[in-house]
């Protein structure tokens, strides 16, 4: 009970309250609201994802009574269908393509009326942002026949009626004046969009093919489109203005990077969220926060509060650019998640805030008329007036936007000499996106190995061939007449002087090598090996000719997804290799006598490092018995958290799986190394479990705690965060970021630098003209490669896909050998996706699936026969095994699969026949807010297809909706490494 709880306090400023409700336990009855405040993060999420027990639906809604029955109050089936309705209109390409335009007009427009006003006299909120924010929604929902003013009462006359907690009738009144309004303009225009069809919301709803919209619903909908479309944006502009000129060392930051308005934009919905509370009812009596609430309990969702949580955000009243991202609840989870969430982005963070802040120099608050915020329910800016000592034309150069367009006017002529020193990821990713970004650039990626790839061919585990197929793009990349691969010279501190001498710029992707030290007694002995090491050898890198025997019994320090890898090449048959690249020798000379494995890590299951997809892969191996220790497994229920499930499947597996046991794996959580024993080698380790210490017989330990730099590493990794050392040299990959990221990481890093390089050049920080090197000494190029290549995949074994040339020696008798011939170019083009037969499946909750897999049929569509096909319409068996299937797949609440894809689900985990053949691909969207599950939805149908002896092949993408990437450029970039994969080419080839 919080009897102390008063409205007008919470509008003038609610924090204090809702600070004192977290200390007390995050939810509260509170008589003056008639309703339970939930104030703490993890009790709003707990109410976000589940929508079966806390409904949308709630009686004797407040916004049901001032706007109608919409989306917003309705749970799922009925839910989706509506908000499906809604998507096109404002998906993220129909944003960039038709609205960032139009956004920039009216920014334009309205900047100008708020300059004619004056310094001191005129009002960013509302001269600037409330205009702005109305006509940019007026032309998006297609009211051509009213003005955006009439927009600016309706919203906000619903808005109050929607906060209108106090049931005063006047705001009733203006209310129903409004929704009376809203109908009447509405009827008049879906006569009008019938004859003259556009883009707008409304002229879609009128033309959507396979479910017509009741007419009830259209209003209502469009009301709450008209409430949360124009304050969100409006407030959270003003906000943001108001935060950065409040704080003077925020402003410097952002004024001197403006690729950091995103991230303003994001740190102001978190700092003040423009929606601050939403309701919801209980479906039954549930606990929540150790609060026994009744069926029928009505709650308010306070977002301001729960994205100030302190346990989620140091410093969480702060507003801070530059602390660490988190997933704010400003824009909802679940089901619910803002439909026109991108639409206020690209508004706000790409157009308002750079052109405000571009046009007018010197802007300042002004002293005697301070600005004011207010609001609870929503919250934001009531007044704000604004001065400004000079105004820059949006002619000049300092117009809007007009550093952007001189940028993307000269890069295609910008012709620079680039040198990328390393052929791994971070390297091929730089080079790709530099290309992009600048044509007429000739770019030279020098590798210190006559082969590329680094990683990819040296890193990544042998059996994960679906990852390793990335290097199909690579190949394509180096055939480019405007890359060269310049492969066999290192580059050491002299030699990148002489880069940096006769290259315009240098980018250095080498990466990290070394395997992190364990510092621990005994680290040092003889058989303590680093898991790089392992992997190295095991993938045949000329680095490492002395294979280490483990011995028959192993300890692997680290729960990762390195460690994981260790393991499973350790532990796997060599029958269960077909299909890799992996070295039969090798293999049994590392692991052949291994019979016994104890992976050791400090965490529990759910806080473990390792993807769960790699645990569950581990739990398939044939002859492998797996032994759980000191793992809680009824910790949380089962479906809940990915990473615990992932380790009951290691528990429950079956003798009669398991058959003839020929290692035994031992999983130890909770468990901290403390000391390597032996006299002159590795007898054991010692170690710190929950149930006190024990040594660990060991022959071999297997350290997989992260990498470092080595002795000849070129820069110190991760002192230059944002990727520049100086104007022309610059960092990619883990020289950037530290040992941490992933190959998606890489290709994201990469778009950044690229703009960064860009920029640099564009503004002659970077001079241009110098010619670059023509002739490396005993460099190989990329025809050497093709013919090492050649070399390794004639020498296969039976069942593997090559056996690599393991000195430099062989490889470069291989790269000059003249008689060797070079492969066709066939390949190339079947690997861009050429004649491929695809067919895109989709599951999907709120549409996020099914706008992926249009925009999939688009990219692909010149170069494949391209199907779409909703998995509620799919049936396993009716799945056609000549066609590669690309299944996008999106999570659900709490990691469940999608409504659309269970059908389908439930159908693979029936007994059925036999899907051996079929050649499958995941892209899981999900959101890493949900740690615990993310993208669990994909991984349940991923499951259940391979259970039914379907092939999984390329990468396993994913997608974080808490993320900056953009969905399609993720999947984009998935697909085309997919069909470049040898699994593809051989449904290509029939």
């Amino acid at each position: 009970m919080a009897d102390w709880v008063e409205i007008p306090d919470l509008y003038r400023d609610p924090f204090p309250i809702y600070e004192r409700l977290r200390a007390e336990g995050g939810v509260h009855w509170v008589p003056s609201v008639g309703r339970y405040l939930i104030t703490s993060y993890d009790a709003v999420h707990a109410t976000e994802v589940d929508q079966e027990t806390f409904s949308a639906n709630e009686e004797g809604s407040l916004q049901i009574r001032a706007m109608g029955h919409s989306m917003l109050r309705r749970d799922d089936p009925e839910h989706y269908l509506e908000r499906r309705a809604w998507q096109p209109t404002l998906r993220p390409g129909v944003v960039k393509r038709v609205w960032r335009g139009v956004f920039e007009r009216n920014a334009a427009r309205y900047l100008e009326e708020t300059i004619a006003k004056g310094p001191g006299d005129a009002d960013l909120i509302w001269d600037f942002a409330a205009p702005f924010a109305a006509e940019n929604l007026r032309e998006m929902l297609g009211f051509h026949n009213v003005h955006q003013s009439d927009l600016q009462r309706w919203s906000q006359t619903l808005i109050d009626a929607t906060g209108n907690y106090a049931d005063d009738p006047e705001v009733w009144a203006r209310g129903q004046r409004s929704f009376d309004e809203v109908d009447a303009a509405l009827d008049e225009m879906l006569a009008w969009h019938a004859r003259h069809p556009d883009h707008s919301l409304i002229s879609q709803l009128i033309r959507i093919p396979d479910y017509r919209m009741p007419i009830e619903r259209i209003r209502a909908n469009v009301k709450m489109t008209i409430g949360g479309g124009l304050n969100e944006p409006r407030d959270a502009l003003g906000v943001a203005a108001w935060a950065v000129l409040t704080h003077p060392e925020q402003r410097r930051i952002v004024e001197a990077d403006a690729s950091l308005w995103p991230t303003v934009f994001e740190e102001t919905i978190r700092w003040i969220s423009p929606i601050g509370l939403y309701s919801r009812q209980t479906t039954r009596d549930v606990e929540l926060a150790g609060v026994a609430l009744p069926r029928g309990a009505r709650l308010g969702i306070c977002i301001l509060s729960a994205n100030r949580d302190e346990t989620v955000w140091d410093r969480a009243d702060v507003f801070d650019v530059r602390r660490e991202v988190k997933p704010h609840l400003a824009f909802s989870k679940g089901v619910h998640v803002c439909l026109g969430s991108w639409a206020a982005r690209s508004a706000v963070a790409d157009v308002a805030l750079p052109m405000l802040f571009e046009r007018l120099r010197g802007l300042d608050l002004v002293p005697d008329r301070p600005a004011e915020v207010g609001g609870w329910v929503f919250r934001g800016m009531l007044s704000m007036p604004i001065r400004w000592d000079a105004v820059a034309g949006p002619g000049g150069a300092s117009a809007p936007g007009a550093a952007d367009a001189a940028r993307d006017e000269a890069a295609p002529a910008l012709a620079p000499r680039i040198a990328v020193v390393g052929s791994g990821p971070a390297g091929c990713f730089s080079a790709q996106a530099l290309r992009a970004a600048m044509p007429a650039s000739r770019i030279d990626v020098v590798d210190r190995l006559p082969v590329p790839s680094g990683l990819v061919r040296y890193g990544v585990a042998a059996d994960h061939q679906g990852t390793k197929a990335v290097a199909r793009q690579f190949d394509r990349l180096l055939a480019d007449d405007g890359v060269r691969f310049v492969g066999n010279v290192p580059v050491d501190g002299p030699d990148l002087a002489r880069l940096r001498d006769a290259y315009d710029a240098v980018v250095l992707a080498t990466g990290l090598s070394a395997d992190a030290a364990l510092a621990i007694e005994g680290a040092g002995l003889p058989g303590v090996v680093g898991a790089g090491r392992v992997t190295r050898a095991l993938n045949g890198h000329p680095d490492e000719p002395d294979v280490p025997a483990l011995g028959a019994r192993v300890v692997v320090v680290g729960h990762g997804n390195v460690a994981m890898d260790v393991a499973r090449l350790v532990a796997r048959d060599a029958a269960e290799l077909d299909g890799t690249d992996l070295d039969d020798a090798v293999h049994r000379a590392l692991a052949g006598d291994v019979r016994e494995l104890h992976l050791v890590g400090r965490s529990a299951p759910a806080d473990a490092r390792f993807d769960p997809v790699m645990v569950r892969e581990l739990a398939t191996l044939s002859g492998v018995e797996h032994v759980v220790h000191d793992a809680d497994l009824d910790a949380v229920p089962v479906g809940k958290d990915a990473r615990l499930d992932a380790v009951r499947a290691l528990a429950a597996r079956t003798p009669e799986a398991v058959g003839d046991v020929r290692v035994r794996m031992h999983w130890w959580f909770g468990a901290t190394p403390l000391a390597v024993t032996g006299a002159t080698a590795v007898t054991g380790v010692r170690v710190a479990t929950p149930g006190g210490e024990r040594v660990l017989d060991a022959d071999a330990v297997v350290t997989a705690i992260g990498f470092a730099a080595g002795a000849d590493a070129l820069v110190e990794p991760g002192a230059h965060a944002d990727g520049r050392v100086e104007p022309g040299l610059y960092v990619a990959g883990w020289l950037r970021r530290g040992p941490r990221g992933t190959i998606p990481d890489q290709r994201s890093d990469a778009k950044g630098l690229a703009g960064l390089v860009l920029d640099d050049m564009s503004s002659g920080a970077v001079p241009l003209g110098r010619p670059g090197i023509d002739a490396f000494e005993g460099a190989t190029d990329l025809d050497g490669w093709r013919r090492i290549d050649v070399v390794e995949r004639r020498a296969a074994a039976p069942g593997r896909r090559r056996a690599k040339l393991r000195t430099v020696e062989a490889m470069l008798a291989a790269a000059t050998d003249a008689s060797i011939p070079l492969p066709t170019t066939v390949a190339a083009a079947a690997s861009a996706g050429g004649g491929v037969p695809v067919t895109i499946l989709f599951g999907t909750e709120s549409g996020g699936a099914e706008l992926v897999a249009d925009e999939l049929a688009q990219h692909l569509g010149a170069r494949a026969d391209v199907q779409v096909l909703d998995l509620a319409d799919a049936t396993p068996d009716g799945l056609d095994a000549s066609r590669i299937h690309l299944l996008v797949c999106s999570t659900y609440g709490d990691g469940e699969v999608p409504t659309s894809a269970r059908p389908f689900h439930a159908a693979l985990v029936a007994d059925g026949a036999s899907l051996e053949g079929l050649r499958y691909a995941v892209l899981g969207m999900g959101d890493t807010s949900y740690a615990r599950t993310y993208s669990r939805g994909s991984e349940l149908v991923d499951e259940a297809l391979a259970a039914r002896g379907a092939t999984r092949i390329g990468e396993y993408g994913r997608h974080d909706a808490s993320g900056p990437l953009d969905v399609g450029e993720v999947a984009r970039a998935w697909a085309d490494g997919v069909l470049a994969s040898d699994e593809a080419q051989v449904v290509a080839a029939g």
